[in-house]
């Protein structure tokens, strides 16, 4: 059996649990939009998990507000704040004891419950968590071994890890110079920042939630950035300040509109390059009229 799913650390986490239970021989880790856009064949050997909906899917399971789907089906859904946590309930009481810290931490780090000092200085599952960027391809060999990692062996054992050491002081060595383009590249229009990195050529991990303890005031983010695998689109992301939690926005709701999704608190969409000044300033509005 094959699972379906995104490289976050939700994703992850995902990978651990299904294949403790299922037969999963095969991974194939793509974006939102593969499912959306039906660009994957999905059959009944699948499991999907923390993506879209597929009615072909032996299994699916999901957290995010705009894959809500009103018939039934085969897996678990619920506005959880992990779609570990949506998987972790579909099964017994009791199937997972030996991974509840692992959950717990998987809905902290997808929910942003975190604390300015573990953004600025993670450590962890958080810092473990920032190794992963479901847009680098190249990485699958080392996400399908993390997941064999974390399902077999201890934390402490996981982050003694050399290749694990490795990918952990790299990204540190990353966040000092996103830390500077994020000083560079962004601007604050009232209650919302916008990071332009359109022109930034930058592929090394990125702190998404580091714009955040920045600029306090603002209460939302908006990125925009150029999609290094389709000519001509960009990015959009959205996010509430995870420590100001003020505005009234229901980011997956907005983002739908254009194609996109995710959660109240956080998503993106990919829109044509000629196209994204238009829905850059839609989207800014929307987020200025729904402050707080």
């Amino acid at each position: 059996m094959r699972l379906i799913t995104r490289a976050d650390f939700d994703g992850i986490v995902c990978g651990v649990l299904l294949t403790t239970k299922e037969k999963i021989d095969r991974f194939l880790f793509v974006e939102p939009k593969a499912i959306q856009d039906d660009e994957i064949k999905v059959s009944s050997d699948d499991i999907i998990a923390n993506l879209p909906y597929h009615p072909q899917a032996h299994l699916w399971f999901d957290h995010h507000i705009t894959n809500q789907i009103p018939f039934p089906f085969r897996g678990n859904f619920r506005l959880a704040p992990s779609a570990a946590r949506v998987v972790y309930e579909y099964y017994p009481p009791g199937s997972f004891t030996q991974y509840q810290e692992m959950v717990k931490e998987a809905d902290r780090i997808d929910s942003g419950e975190l604390s300015i000092n573990e953004v600025l200085h993670p450590e962890g599952y958080v810092l473990l968590a920032f190794t992963l960027d479901p847009h680098t391809q190249d990485d699958e060999a080392y996400w399908i071994r993390l997941i064999s990692l974390l399902r077999e062996k201890p934390f402490s054992v996981v982050m003694d890890d050399s290749e694990i050491r490795y990918r952990c002081r790299q990204v540190l060595e990353d966040f000092k110079v996103y830390y500077r383009l994020i000083l560079n590249h962004t601007r604050q229009v009232g209650n919302v920042t916008i990071t332009d990195f359109r022109k930034v050529d930058f592929r090394g991990k990125e702190n998404r939630f580091l714009v955040y303890s920045l600029f306090p005031e603002a209460n939302v983010s908006v990125r925009i950035f150029p999609d290094y695998h389709q000519r001509g689109r960009v990015g959009i992301s959205v996010g509430k300040n995870i420590f100001n939690k003020t505005s009234r926005v229901n980011v997956g709701e907005l983002l739908s509109h254009y194609g996109g999704g995710g959660h109240p608190g956080a998503g993106s969409c990919r829109v044509p390059a000629e196209n994204a000044e238009e829905v850059l300033q839609q989207i800014i509005q929307a987020l200025k009229e729904n402050e707080g």
